[in-house]
């Protein structure tokens, strides 16, 4: 007799379970901070994002609604669509629609549908792991999803891959407050290669994207509303305003 039973789910190696308790913080006020071409404002993007106009290109890695855990953001899945509803149309508006880079877990992939414009295209970020006891640390690739009503990927991209080696690379286990910080050398191939001479990232957590911008010789606005990432990230782009830069393209 065929059993019926719910296959077991397949989860991402990065998931943690969600605390019973879920703490999260009193929002503090919020607090806008310039570092050269840096715009860093410490609050929640949904009430920033209105008050910006003109963005050229945002290239973001917001919650994946996988139940991770974030040192104070709940990242419920239940949430997902909420958030992804609200997020789309103003990233859309905010850079007169497109071009807009953001990553997504694999995870979702049969909701992207409902949020991301028609013609949306998958970038794989992928990545050359570090092995732990014998062991693979993270996924291969991660999907980046792109659309624009002004240019074409092949505009933005040369290619529509990237491949980041992470064996030299200890940030996940550094002093980086985020978890799983997103590797500099992937996201420096999105802003070295965009079109764009401002780059948005609302969802800085410890500022990798705008380091990357700030080394790419772009402006970078950023928003960030947990104080303990947005202090680190503050460090990091300061830090980052000090190196050679390349020319903006």
């Amino acid at each position: 007799m065929t059993s019926l039973a719910t296959p077991p789910r397949t989860t991402n190696p990065f998931y943690r379970a969600r605390p019973a308790a879920h703490s999260i913080p009193a929002v503090c006020a919020p607090q806008k901070v310039v570092i050269g071409d840096a715009t860093l404002y410490r609050a929640d993007c949904f009430d920033v994002l209105p008050t910006l106009a003109e963005i050229d290109t945002v290239i973001t890695d917001p919650p994946y609604g996988i139940g991770f855990a974030y040192r104070s953001y709940d990242d419920d899945p239940a949430d997902y669509d909420r958030l992804m509803s609200r997020l789309v149309p103003k990233l859309s508006r905010v850079t007169g629609n497109g071009p807009c880079f953001v990553w997504q877990s694999p995870l979702k992939a049969d909701r992207w549908h409902r949020y991301f414009p028609e013609g949306f295209r998958i970038v794989a970020a992928c990545k050359i792991p570090r092995e732990h006891m014998g062991k693979q640390t993270c996924l291969s690739w991660d999907p980046v999803i792109f659309w624009s009503g002004r240019s074409l990927l092949k505009d933005e991209l040369p290619r529509d891959w990237h491949v980041a080696d992470l064996r030299p690379w200890d940030g996940y286990r550094g002093d980086n407050p985020v978890p799983c910080p997103r590797p500099l050398a992937q996201v420096q191939y999105f802003c070295n290669s965009v079109r764009g001479s401002t780059i948005l990232d609302p969802f800085m957590g410890s500022g990798t994207t705008g380091v990357a911008a700030i080394l790419a010789g772009k402006r970078f606005i950023g928003i960030e509303r947990d104080p303990v990432y947005f202090e680190y990230a503050c460090r990091r782009i300061e830090a980052a305003s000090k190196e050679p830069r390349h020319a903006a393209v």
